[in-house]
């Protein structure tokens, strides 16, 4: 069993490093939601196992890339509600608001960048 649960866990950290690294290559939408759950998979892994498997140095590294990539996924969620939401006689009125979220987006995911670019998931 212990052997399945280290190659699981070897499995995951990959999965998340290969992630990790797609993003900072070439930041996306898309990317950046493999990067969220990937970590959520490998996260509930290890919360799940912690008793036989104690790894609270990786499970606290693994938070904070999810921590990391919050504020881009939220810009992005709020943008993507607003430009699905507004009604075309509203546009004009919507437009400035639009561009703002898409500056705070695109702000966001830079961050997310440096900051997942400074972590390590392989081992």
């Amino acid at each position: 069993m212990m052997t399945w649960l280290a190659k699981t866990i070897r499995s995951e950290r990959r999965a998340l490093e290969r992630a990790r690294r797609r993003f900072i290559a070439k930041p996306s939408e898309k990317r950046l939601h493999e990067v969220r759950t990937t970590g959520r998979r490998f996260r509930s892994l290890l919360e799940d196992v912690a008793e036989l498997a104690p790894s609270a140095r990786l499970l606290r590294r693994v938070k904070r890339a999810a921590a990391a990539t919050d504020a881009a996924r939220d810009a992005t969620i709020i943008l993507r509600l607003l430009q699905t939401s507004v009604d075309p006689s509203e546009l004009l009125v919507a437009t400035p608001l639009l561009r703002e979220l898409r500056r705070h987006e695109a702000l966001a995911t830079r961050r997310a960048r440096k900051q997942l670019r400074r972590m390590r998931f392989a081992s």
